[in-house]
């Protein structure tokens, strides 16, 4: 047993024990206010039961000959997101009562630079339907960058065979950091966003994307998950790794990035310190996944370290 369980650490990532990390302090979290949450003794053990789990089964699956239980293994925690995400709902408000977001100091930043609330303003100054509808549709692709990425990796042919799958764990690795600090930051720092505000937005029409979008948002949304922005943080990290593989695609990854980045003003779901915010994070984990990230398990390192015979 003793040896199984050392020789399955030599496939173990730095990214489970982040989500380990995770689970637990999020699970601990509702004990300090457990008036947030019904049950917070089952929902910590929920969450010790998923941090058992990642701790041993991803090494399982990434030790495997088998092509999609070792891709299992290795793009797991993405799947884990919406957990983490519908939390939010109760985790935003153990640090801080549901009225004490920090929206009125977002809002306070925002008239000190720019003198208005630019996500009112600028909805104001094109109320056109069509740019509205460019804007959702902007916006909704956020949910397929990691999905287009991954598959752009292990189908286009550009990637090399013996890059594939370092290159799909160093973009899991950089999405996954992103994420989780994020879902850190509403815990400790909620805010609400342009949308919950008290403030009469400019009807702006729209058409299939305007509707789709609005669903989600009224099924899915949660307050105080503004800042930093995940769309924006997310959604480059597929960028730069799309940007990296892929050059004959660089124009349109970017310019569809960059409407992404700025829908999320213009659609009124964050404020331009948040698209800020999540441009800085995203940046930040990028630098530190160039330098300290894992690409390879410690195993495959391992292999790579000549041996020497005694003479």
């Amino acid at each position: 047993m003793r040896r199984w369980i050392k020789r399955l650490s030599l496939f173990r990532l730095d990214l489970d024990r982040w989500a380990v990390i995770y689970l637990v302090g999020s699970g601990l979290y509702p004990l300090l206010n457990p008036n947030v949450v019904a049950h917070p003794l089952w929902r910590l053990t929920l969450h010790l039961g998923l941090a058992l789990a990642v701790w041993f089964l991803p090494p399982m699956l990434r030790r495997s000959r088998h092509t999609v239980l070792r891709l299992a293994g290795e793009i797991y925690l993405p799947f884990a997101f919406p957990f983490f995400y519908a939390e939010m709902e109760f985790l935003g408000i153990v640090f801080h009562g549901f009225h004490e977001s920090f929206d009125p100091w977002l809002i306070n930043l925002e008239s000190s630079i720019f003198g208005c609330q630019p996500s009112f303003a600028w909805s104001a100054a094109w109320p056109w339907a069509w740019f509205h509808e460019i804007m959702e549709f902007a916006y909704f692709t956020y949910y397929f960058y990691a999905p287009a990425t991954l598959m752009m990796i292990f189908l286009t042919g550009v990637v090399p065979m013996q890059e594939r799958w370092p290159a799909a764990r160093a973009f899991i690795r950089d999405l996954s950091a992103v994420m989780l600090l994020c879902y850190s930051a509403y815990t400790f720092f909620p805010a609400w966003g342009p949308k919950f505000i008290q403030v009469e937005p400019i009807p702006v029409g729209g058409w299939v994307f305007t509707h789709l979008m609005h669903v989600i948002h009224a099924n899915g949304a949660l307050l105080g998950a503004a800042f930093p922005s995940s769309h924006v943080a997310g959604s480059m990290m597929g960028w730069w790794h799309l940007w990296k593989w892929f050059p004959r695609w660089r124009g349109a990854v970017t310019t569809l990035w960059v409407l992404l980045c700025i829908s999320t003003v213009y659609c009124r779901y964050h404020y331009v310190v948040d698209v800020a915010g999540g441009l800085a994070l995203g940046g930040l984990v990028l630098v530190l996944g160039h330098w300290f990230g894992e690409t390879q398990t410690p195993r495959s390192r391992l292999l790579r370290i000549p041996r020497f015979r005694r003479r």
